[in-house]
C-alpha cells in the first residue's frame, strides 16, 4: 500500500503545484522603460531625435530593442502624431492606442493611432500606436534574410515599399527589375567586411555601410529575397546627405530619402537617359483665397481631351516597353478607385494592345478584390501590387506619365573650385 501511495502523491502534488507561467513577449513599453536610462545620453530625461538617430544607427541596437527604437522613429519623424515629451514614464506607459483606418498616404502607412478632434486651420494629428509600430518592426527584424540577393534574378513578388515616402524611387527600381533584373544586381557590389559599393548610373560609387536592425525595420523589403532594395534606398540617401548636407542635418540615410521626391530624377540616375513626361491632369490657379491668404486650391481637371491624351499614351508607352525603357506614372489628391493610393507613384511593367490596357505596379505590394465589376468605382483586381486598367479609364485616374528616353542625361557640372 505504501508503494502505492508514493506515486500517487506525487501526481497530486504535481497537480497543487502552481503551473510555470509562459514568457512574456516584451513590448514596446517594457523595453523603452527597460532601456531608457542607455538611451538618454545626455540624462537630461528625455529622448531627442538626436539620440533616436544615432540608435538608429548603432550596430550594436537589435532584435527587439531596434524595433522599439525604428517604431519611435517612425512615429516622430512623420509628422502626423501628437507626441508629448519623451520622457521614461510616458514612453514605458503608453499604452496601443484605439486602432481606427489611417489616412490613405505614403508615409508610415502601416502605423495606426487614433484620430483627434481637428483644431481649426490644422490637419488632424493621431495618437501614436508605439505598440502596433514596434510589432512590425519586430516582424520585418525577424523575416528579414540577411544575404543581398537570395537567388540570382530579384523579382517583384515581394518587393515592398516600407514605412517610407519614398514611391518615386521604389517605383523606379521596380520598373527596373522587371525589365531586368541583372541591371540591379549588377549595382551592389558586396565587401569583405559586410558594406556595400553600390553605383548608380550617374553617380561615383557610394561605400554603403552594413544596415542596422533598425534601419531593416525602416527601410523598404523584398521578402525573403535578400537585402537588395534597402541596400540600395540606403545609398540613395546617403548620395543626398553627401550632396546637399546643410538640408539633411540626421545622421541616418532613411530620412533623407522619406518625404518624397521625383520619378523622374530616379530614371535618370537608373539610366543615364532623360526623360519625357505626359501630363494628364493639371491643377487651375485660383483668384480666390483662403483664411490664410493663400490661394484656394482647385481640383484637377483633365490636361487635354481624353481621347487625345489616351492616343499619345498608347503611342508613347508603346514604344517605350517596345524599346525596353522604364515607365512609371503618379497621381495626385484628388478621389481615386479602391486600393490606388493618392501622391503616389507606380510602375508601368507592360501594355496589351489588343486588351488596350497597362498592367501596372504599385509598391505597397497590396492586394485589391473589387466588391462589384472592375473599374473606376469598385478598383481592379490587384496581386502583390500588379493591376491592369483600361487606357482609357487610367488616363482619368493617373495624373502623369513618366518615360525614358534613349537621350543621354546632362552631365553634371563640376563642383566650383576655390582660388
Amino acid at each position: 500500500m505504501r508503494r502505492m501511495l508514493g506515486p500517487l502523491a506525487a501526481v497530486a502534488l504535481s497537480l497543487l503545484a502552481p503551473l510555470t507561467a509562459p514568457a512574456l513577449e516584451p513590448t514596446f513599453a517594457s523595453i523603452a522603460g527597460e532601456r531608457f536610462g542607455a538611451w538618454d545620453t545626455d540624462r537630461d530625461g528625455l529622448l531627442s531625435a538626436g539620440e533616436i538617430d544615432t540608435l538608429c544607427i548603432d550596430p550594436s541596437v537589435k532584435g527587439e530593442e531596434a524595433a522599439a527604437v525604428a517604431s519611435l522613429k517612425r512615429i516622430i519623424r512623420s509628422g502626423r502624431y501628437a507626441v508629448p515629451p519623451l520622457t521614461r514614464e510616458y514612453l514605458s506607459t503608453a499604452a496601443p492606442a484605439a486602432r481606427s483606418p489611417a489616412p490613405r498616404a505614403d508615409a508610415d502607412r502601416q502605423d495606426s493611432g487614433e484620430v483627434t478632434a481637428p483644431t481649426t486651420g490644422a490637419p488632424a494629428l493621431r495618437t501614436p500606436n508605439f505598440q502596433s509600430s514596434f510589432a512590425s518592426s519586430v516582424r520585418r527584424i525577424r523575416s528579414t534574410k540577411r544575404d543581398l540577393f537570395a537567388d540570382e534574378t530579384p523579382d517583384l513578388d515581394r518587393c515592398r515599399q516600407g514605412p517610407l515616402g519614398n514611391c518615386y524611387f521604389v517605383a523606379a527600381i521596380g520598373a527596373a527589375v522587371h525589365r531586368d533584373p541583372g541591371s540591379v544586381t549588377s549595382m551592389i557590389t558586396p565587401q569583405a567586411d559586410g558594406s556595400y559599393l553600390v553605383r548608380f548610373a550617374t553617380s561615383e560609387a557610394v561605400a554603403v555601410p552594413p544596415l542596422t536592425d533598425a534601419e531593416l525595420a525602416l527601410s523598404g523589403t523584398t521578402g525573403d529575397e535578400g537585402l537588395w532594395l534597402p541596400v540600395l534606398e540606403k545609398a540613395l540617401g546617403l548620395l543626398r546627405i553627401d550632396a546637399n548636407p546643410e538640408r539633411y542635418t540626421t545622421r541616418t540615410a532613411t530620412d533623407a530619402i522619406a518625404n518624397g521626391g521625383s520619378t523622374s530624377t530616379i530614371i535618370r540616375m537608373l539610366t543615364n537617359h532623360q526623360t519625357a513626361r505626359i501630363t494628364l491632369k493639371r491643377r487651375p490657379r485660383s483668384t480666390d483665397k483662403g483664411p490664410d491668404g493663400k490661394p484656394i486650391e482647385l481640383p484637377p481637371v483633365p490636361a487635354g481631351d481624353p481621347a487625345d491624351l489616351a492616343r499619345k499614351v498608347r503611342a508613347d508607352v508603346a514604344d517605350a516597353i517596345r524599346e525596353q525603357r522604364l515607365v512609371a506614372c503618379s497621381t495626385g489628391v484628388e478621389k481615386l478607385p479602391p486600393g490606388i493610393s493618392p501622391k503616389h507613384a507606380y510602375a508601368i511593367i507592360a501594355m496589351s494592345q489588343e486588351d488596350d490596357t497597362l498592367t501596372l505596379w504599385n509598391p505597397h505590394g497590396n492586394t485589391v478584390r473589387p466588391r462589384g465589376e472592375p473599374g473606376p468605382t469598385n478598383g481592379y483586381h490587384t496581386r502583390a501590387g500588379v493591376f491592369t486598367v483600361p487606357i482609357s479609364e487610367f488616363v482619368t485616374i493617373f495624373s502623369g506619365v513618366v518615360i525614358e528616353t534613349d537621350t543621354p542625361a546632362p552631365r553634371p557640372k563640376p563642383a566650383p573650385t576655390a582660388n
